[in-house]
């Protein structure tokens, strides 16, 4: 069997079938004046553009679609994160025009006036939304059903944060103070945790005692306990180096059970009004960069990908001293 018959047996499509197709390509493109090769060559390009043309309409992927796969991709974070990025998801899909439009015809122009039209509140609001806008897109690019992300150089907009506060020595101590109280003692470990070493409040809830190494002086916070998901290990310094005198057992969790209503009763206890969220990680990072001048570590053991935000949202360096570093990282209580 010659090679022509093995492929009109194959398709089972005759050579009378394939003379027909061609001579109409032949008559539709006017090309009738034209050599054997060059037909053949422009027939080729013609099947090649067709093949195109039907795998992206069979790989066809509206943003509506992609985001909601996006998503479903991501069911394995936190239910916060969660509930986080399926709010912007759904403003997204709302506010659009083009949500039901395939996405690699979405362009930059479309996603920036959607970011500076409706996410432009505040600086913050806007880089969340850009970053969650970007991971559908690349979700889409990743599973072969757009060639590029039209947000990639979307600049961001100012981030104007408020004043950040860190906490005084005094404001400290008071804390330190109430909770030698009975009812508030529960709150030393996760206090430690959160001033000496940074620890986020949403990670010492998800902590257990068997994440402190007593032996290598470290906290360890990986997957399953770190907001981002990535995992570190932060030295146990000042006040948290004496936690082992609170340790429960090993698989108990080192905040409280009732954490919102002590924490709040702490708060009042220590006379701190207008708590600023967050206060006790700030003060860690500045007290940290002031004490050891490093931004890099400092990165490190916050869980931080990069260092613009510690330098944009969690540094406040006016007016602290050396000698206040000093005396919160050899804090001995």
């Amino acid at each position: 069997m010659t090679t022509q018959n093995l492929y009109t047996t194959k398709l089972s499509v005759s050579e009378a079938d394939i003379f027909r197709l061609f001579l109409e390509f032949t008559e539709r493109a006017q090309a009738t004046d034209r050599s054997s090769l060059e037909l053949i060559a422009l027939f080729r390009k013609v099947v090649q553009a067709g093949l195109q043309t039907v795998q992206n309409d069979e790989d066809r992927l509206t943003f509506r679609e992609a985001a909601g796969k996006s998503l479903n991709a991501r069911q394995t974070r936190r239910p916060s994160t969660i509930s986080d990025l399926r709010s912007y998801i759904q403003r997204f899909i709302t506010l659009a025009e083009w949500a039901d439009k395939d996405v690699r015809i979405i362009s930059q122009r479309d996603c920036r006036h959607l970011l500076e039209t409706y996410f432009n509140k505040s600086g913050h609001v806007f880089y969340k939304a850009k970053t969650i806008l970007h991971s559908i897109f690349t979700y889409a690019i990743r599973h072969g059903c757009c060639d590029k992300n039209p947000v990639y150089g979307i600049d961001n907009i100012p981030i104007n944060e408020e004043r950040i506060e860190i906490l005084t020595i005094r404001q400290i101590s008071a804390f330190m103070k109430a909770m030698r109280a009975k009812e508030l003692q529960c709150m030393q470990p996760a206090v430690r945790l959160m001033l000496w070493c940074g620890i986020r409040p949403g990670e010492v809830q998800r902590l257990k005692w068997k994440d402190i190494d007593f032996r290598e002086k470290v906290v360890y916070v990986d997957g399953r306990t770190s907001k981002t998901g990535g995992a570190r290990a932060v030295p146990l310094r000042g006040a948290a180096a004496h936690l082992k005198q609170f340790q429960g057992p090993l698989n108990d969790n080192i905040a409280p059970r009732n954490w919102m209503r002590t924490w709040a009763k702490l708060r009042r206890h220590a006379g701190v009004r207008n708590w600023q969220k967050d206060a006790m990680r700030h003060t860690f990072a500045s007290m940290h960069l002031k004490m050891f001048h490093n931004l890099h570590l400092l990165q490190e053991e916050m869980g931080h990908r990069d260092s613009e935000l510690l330098r944009t949202r969690y540094l406040n360096l006016r007016n602290l001293s050396t000698q206040a570093a000093t005396r919160f990282f050899k804090w001995d209580e």
